[in-house]
């Protein structure tokens, strides 16, 4: 993907986590401006290419990623409905690409839904692994029922999304009563990402925007009514954590 040439029409964004306004510059990295809140300690892109750029990222070639490794996908996806500890339900996995983890999920006894933005994602999941629970498009835009699902999944995608507060809140407004968000992403306070921060292979401009540790992401969750019941141990630099309501 192309850098936007210009930073004219980038977005400039108060910090999502706790809405500060000062920022610590860090680095560029591909064009693209690497800050700390001088608040909270978030560390994201800031300013930013605008989403409609962004976008462009999620194609045909980014889903083929996943697809050609579609066996260990699915052995991966069993591993994780299995980890939840529950055999029944309803199900949506956020960021489900080709729908891994909602076979996985139904395979298991749930009624499992998903949502991605790249559609030859979803065309995969629904032409060849036989899914028709699956929506092309944003979580916000899908209008699922209230307090509806008793498990979601959220893996690799709290860094990628544009309006972290409409998402998290969207999250709190569909999870059933007593159910539980499973959520994955790069935990930049873990102990194995390099002390030259610039280095680290997760800095991926344009595509990860924030850079969660615990208390970042907690402190995110708290102001819509979630909070963080368990963090799982990761070897690799990334935050393991499952969440309920407060």
């Amino acid at each position: 993907m192309s850098t936007a040439t210009s930073r004219d029409d980038w977005d400039l964004i108060a910090c999502p986590v706790c809405g500060g306004g000062e920022f610590r510059h860090l680095f560029d990295k591909g064009g693209e401006p690497f800050v700390r809140c001088q608040r909270c300690t978030l560390t994201l892109i800031n300013p930013r290419p605008p989403f409609a750029h962004i976008r462009e990222h999620y194609d045909a070639a980014y889903s083929a990623g996943y697809t050609r490794k579609a066996e260990a996908k699915v052995i991966r996806a069993r591993k994780r409905v299995a980890r939840i500890g529950r055999d029944s339900g309803r199900w949506l996995d956020v960021g489900c690409s080709a729908g891994f983890v909602v076979k996985a999920a139904t395979e298991a006894g749930f009624e499992a839904w998903g949502v991605d933005i790249e559609a030859d994602g979803i065309a995969y999941g629904r032409d060849t692994l036989g899914l028709s629970r699956l929506a092309c498009g944003v979580l916000e835009d899908q209008q699922y029922p209230a307090a509806h699902f008793d498990v979601i999944s959220a893996y690799d995608v709290i860094e990628h999304v544009p309006d972290l507060n409409r998402f998290v809140a969207e999250l709190e407004r569909i999870l059933a009563p007593g159910g539980v968000i499973d959520i994955g992403t790069p935990d930049i306070g873990h102990w194995r990402v390099p002390r030259q921060l610039a280095e680290w292979n997760e800095l991926k401009p344009s595509e990860h925007l924030y850079y969660f540790n615990r208390k970042t992401l907690g402190r995110l969750l708290a102001t819509h009514g979630l909070r963080i019941v368990r963090k799982r141990f990761a070897l690799k630099p990334g935050l393991k954590v499952l969440v309920a309501r407060a």
